[in-house]
C-alpha cells in the first residue's frame, strides 16, 4: 500500500464523517463491566472482547507489565491468534521509532488514546518493517495505543487495531476510549492491590485479610462497614485514615481532598461512570510523618458477583503507599477538579509557559485535541483564562 493509497481513507474516516456514534447507556454498561473484572479477573477477557466489537477494531491488547521484569501479571488478546501476538515484540523497537521514540513515547498522557493515523507520518509506517510485514499483510490500516499506568513497579497499555474494511479511526472511536480509559486504570490498579485474587466466589475476608494494603468498606455516608487488619491498624494510629462522628476520614487530608474522596463514594453509589473523571489515579494524601499514600475507590453497589460482605457496602477504600513522592500541586489539583492524565499534563506545559502548539507537538497531539482538553479544563475548573489557571494551580503549592 503505497503513501498516496493511505490518504483518501484518512480524510474521509473521521468520526464525524462515518456518522458513527456510541450511547452513553452502552459506554455505561461497559464501565460497569469493567469493575467486574476487579473482583472476578476472569472476566478481563470477555470485557475487552465487547470493547474491540463494539468500536470495530480486529483486534485488542490489554497488558501489565512487571519491572524491571518477570512474568506479565496481566494479559489479554481478543482478534488476534497466537502466532502473530507472538510475532509482535520482535518489532518493539521499530514501533517505539515509529511513534518518535522512547523519549516522546513517554511523553504520551496516561489514558490518552493516541491514533497511529495522527502520530506516525505516513512516509515512516509504510516504510517500516512493521507495517510491511506484520500490519499491511493482515490489513491492519491503524492502530490506537493507551498508557494506562507507568511507574517504579509497572507498565500497564491497552491497544487496538483496525482493519482496512472499517478504515481509519475516527473521532468516536477516540472519545469512547477516553471515557473508558481511566477505568481500566483504576481497575487494574486495584486489581494489583488485590494481586488478581478472585473474589467473587472465595472468602471475601481471607482475601482481604491477607492483603498488605488497608481496605475498608463505606456506605454511602462513610460509615465503616468492614476494615482488614492493615487498616485497622491504621484506624488505631489514626494514620491516615480515622472514624471520626461515625464516618471515615483522611486523618491528615485537606478539607478538599477529603471532600473529593466522600463525592467519590457518592458516583460509586449512583453514577460510576462519572468516577473516572475524578479520582481516576487515586487520591493523593500523606501519612502524618509526611510518608505519601494513594487512596483508590472501587465503587460496590453494581457489581454483579459481590459477595455477601460487599453488599452492605458501597465503595471500597484501598489505602496504599506509592511509589513516587505526590507531585504537588499537579496530583491535588487533577484530584479536586477530575481532571484527566492528558488535561493535567497540558496544565504542567501551560504553567511552564509553553504555547498549544508546542504542547502539542511535544505530546503528539493534534492542536485541536489541546485545544479541546484546554476548553475542558477551563469548564472543570471554572477559569476562562490561562493566567487565571496558572494563579489557580499556584494556590495549591502549599503542602496538603
Amino acid at each position: 500500500m503505497l503513501d498516496s493509497d493511505r490518504q483518501p481513507a484518512r480524510a474521509g474516516m473521521t468520526g464525524d464523517m462515518t456518522g458513527r456514534s456510541y450511547p452513553a447507556e452502552r459506554i455505561s454498561e461497559l464501565i460497569g463491566r469493567i469493575y467486574d473484572c476487579v473482583l472476578d479477573p476472569a472476566r478481563w477477557q470477555s470485557v475487552v472482547e465487547s470493547i474491540r466489537t463494539e468500536l470495530d477494531f480486529c483486534y485488542a491488547v490489554l497488558g501489565v507489565y512487571p519491572l524491571p521484569g518477570g512474568e506479565v501479571t496481566l494479559g489479554v488478546a481478543t482478534g488476534i491468534d497466537s502466532v502473530k501476538l507472538g510475532e509482535l515484540p520482535a518489532y518493539g523497537q521499530d514501533l517505539v521509532d515509529l511513534w518518535g521514540g522512547d523519549t516522546k513515547v513517554k511523553q504520551y498522557p496516561l489514558e490518552e488514546p493516541i491514533a497511529q493515523s495522527q502520530a506516525v507520518p505516513d512516509a515512516a509506517l509504510v516504510a517500516s518493517r512493521y507495517f510491511l510485514e506484520w500490519a499491511q499483510p493482515q490489513g491492519v490500516v491503524d492502530a490506537v495505543a493507551i498508557g494506562l499506568e507507568r511507574n517504579a513497579r509497572m507498565v500497564s497499555t491497552l491497544s487496538f487495531g483496525r482493519h482496512e474494511t472499517a478504515g481509519i479511526v475516527g473521532s468516536a472511536e477516540l472519545d469512547a476510549l477516553r471515557l473508558l480509559a481511566p477505568h481500566f486504570r483504576r481497575a487494574i490498579a486495584i486489581g494489583q492491590l488485590l494481586e488478581q485474587q478472585s473474589i467473587a466466589a472465595a472468602n471475601v475476608s481471607s482475601v482481604l485479610d491477607g492483603l498488605s494494603v488497608g481496605v475498608v468498606l463505606v456506605d454511602e455516608l462513610m460509615t465503616l462497614v468492614h476494615a482488614n487488619p492493615v487498616a485497622e491498624a491504621m484506624l488505631a494510629r489514626k494514620d491516615p485514615i480515622k472514624v471520626s462522628n461515625g464516618r471515615l476520614v483522611v486523618s491528615d487530608a485537606s478539607p478538599a481532598i477529603s471532600s473529593a474522596i466522600e463525592d467519590a463514594v457518592a458516583q460509586a453509589a449512583g453514577n460510576e461512570a462519572a468516577l473516572g473523571r475524578r479520582g481516576g489515579t487515586g487520591f493523593p494524601t500523606r501519612g502524618l510523618s509526611g510518608e505519601p499514600r494513594i487512596i483508590h475507590v472501587l465503587p460496590l453497589k453494581r457489581r454483579e458477583s459481590r459477595p455477601g460482605l460487599f453488599r452492605r457496602a458501597i465503595a471500597a477504600l484501598f489505602v496504599a503507599p506509592v511509589d513516587r513522592p505526590i507531585s504537588l500541586p499537579f496530583d491535588a489539583f487533577a484530584a479536586l477538579y477530575g481532571l484527566t492524565p492528558a488535561e493535567v499534563r497540558i496544565v504542567e506545559l501551560i504553567v511552564a509557559g509553553r504555547t498549544q502548539r508546542e504542547i502539542a507537538k511535544a505530546l503528539g497531539l493534534a492542536s485541536a485535541t489541546v485545544k479541546t482538553h484546554l476548553l475542558h479544563v477551563f469548564e472543570k475548573t471554572d477559569v476562562r483564562r490561562q493566567v487565571d489557571l496558572v494563579r489557580l494551580v499556584a494556590s495549591l503549592a502549599s503542602p496538603l
